[in-house]
């Protein structure tokens, strides 16, 4: 029997998981929609841009995927490749993929700028989440419905090995020892690129 104060986690708990299923319902939030998916901004975003995708179709994650499910996904894919258009960047400047383990019920298409440059990555996890095999890229997603018919969830010690990587910059070869340095590394990426455009 759980006492009120359990209750009240537990009640808590839902209402942050079910945070993106209220959002895509908010018009204002909405920045692409069609009749299978709508693209709305991260509200936390973990880049200078971060959009996210989902189906209006009841799906929780990419383990509640079927084969019949790829024209939505294509879909989905198309819709990100729009709102990343918006950004002004070219389209290879962007990842697209679906976390191992997402911490937000809905299906969702995470359409994030490589430069990782944001208030709200504040944490070595919060990289590794992007930067490993974490992120199941987009095609890979596909690739594997389409051989297997499903997405077959990895072990909980998998994904904690991916969570706790050493820290390796995505755009060279630099390795930090603490996750400070990288957020500072990272920073000289994008004003080395901003200093690049406007000279």
């Amino acid at each position: 029997m759980y006492g009120d104060l359990e209750i009240e986690i537990q009640i808590n708990r839902k209402a942050w998981s079910d945070g993106l299923i209220h959002a895509i319902n908010n018009v204002g939030k909405q920045l692409f929609v069609s009749d299978s998916a709508v693209v709305i901004k991260d509200k936390y975003p973990k880049a200078l841009h971060h959009f996210l995708v989902l189906p209006w179709k009841e799906i929780d994650s990419i383990y509640d995927l079927a084969t019949e499910d790829d024209g939505l996904l294509q879909e989905m894919y198309e819709l990100g490749l729009k709102a990343a258009g918006t950004s002004g960047l070219p389209v290879d400047r962007f990842d697209f993929g679906y976390h191992m383990k997402p911490s937000m019920r809905r299906l969702h298409l995470h359409v994030i700028s490589k430069d990782y440059f944001s208030p709200c990555l504040s944490h070595r996890y919060h990289w590794n989440a992007f930067n490993t095999e974490f992120l199941i890229r987009h095609e890979n997603v596909v690739e594997k419905l389409r051989k297997e018919g499903k997405i077959i969830r990895p072990s909980l010690h998998y994904i904690m090995q991916l969570l706790e990587t050493p820290l390796q910059c995505n755009q060279c070869i630099y390795r930090a020892k603490r996750f400070a340095d990288l957020k500072l590394h990272l920073k000289q990426h994008v004003e080395c690129e901003t200093d690049s455009a406007t000279s």
